[in-house]
């Protein structure tokens, strides 16, 4: 089954965006919503924010693409060669990158445990906590660790730091060992418990 669900998502997506394009109304304020939409997903990428939910990011994602997928029908149903070729050069390599992000956090049957917490930290007065998510480079196969810090007060988590283990590392043992420092918290990520691959927050090499 693996690899049927991902592409069977794609030919939904694009299916709602080109029923959406060409039998729903209200397309002003559709289009306004898109804006939002859009402008919501920019922000939080500048900032290396999202939500504590991988559900509310995975909709949040999934409302681009499909906002985007509608816009690339729009411009191919004014028959200008151009506008659709414009339209593809700057949606298609969103596309391939938001949906990567999509298949990381959407809880597909054949991707068990594929990203998960492995530890909690609290830290000057502040949470934190790790993410491991095999990487998705077939010729180079990883881990990638994913620092995170909740914000207080609000159902959001700002990324603090990332790192992808190299080659030769897949199958390797690491221990991610925290540090509570003044300013933050570091996590030394240990081979065999014998010596450190890398660091990750504050104070990091």
């Amino acid at each position: 089954m693996h690899g049927i669900f991902e592409w069977l998502l794609v030919f939904c997506i694009g299916a709602l965006g080109f029923v959406l394009n060409k039998y729903t109304p209200l397309k002003k304020i559709r289009y306004s919503i898109y804006a939002v939409i859009f402008l919501c997903a920019f922000i939080f990428d500048l900032n290396n924010v999202s939500f504590a939910s991988d559900n509310i990011n995975a909709l949040l994602y999934l409302a681009v693409l499909t906002a985007m997928t509608e816009l690339v029908w729009l411009c191919g149903a004014q028959k200008s060669k151009y506008l659709l070729g414009a339209a593809l050069i700057i949606f298609v390599p969103l596309f391939i990158s938001i949906y990567t992000t999509v298949l990381v956090i959407m809880p597909f049957p054949c991707h068990e445990n594929k990203n998960v917490i492995i530890d909690k930290y609290t830290c000057a007065s502040e949470s934190y906590f790790l993410k491991k998510r095999p990487a998705l480079d077939v010729f180079e196969p990883g881990h990638v660790y994913t620092l995170y810090r909740s914000v207080r007060r609000y159902p959001v988590v700002k990324k603090i730091d990332k790192y992808i283990t190299p080659k030769g590392y897949y199958s390797a043992y690491i221990n991610p060992t925290p540090q509570c420092l003044s300013d933050g918290v570091k996590i030394d990520l240990y081979v065999d418990d014998s010596y450190v691959l890398w660091s990750l927050g504050v104070g990091k090499r």
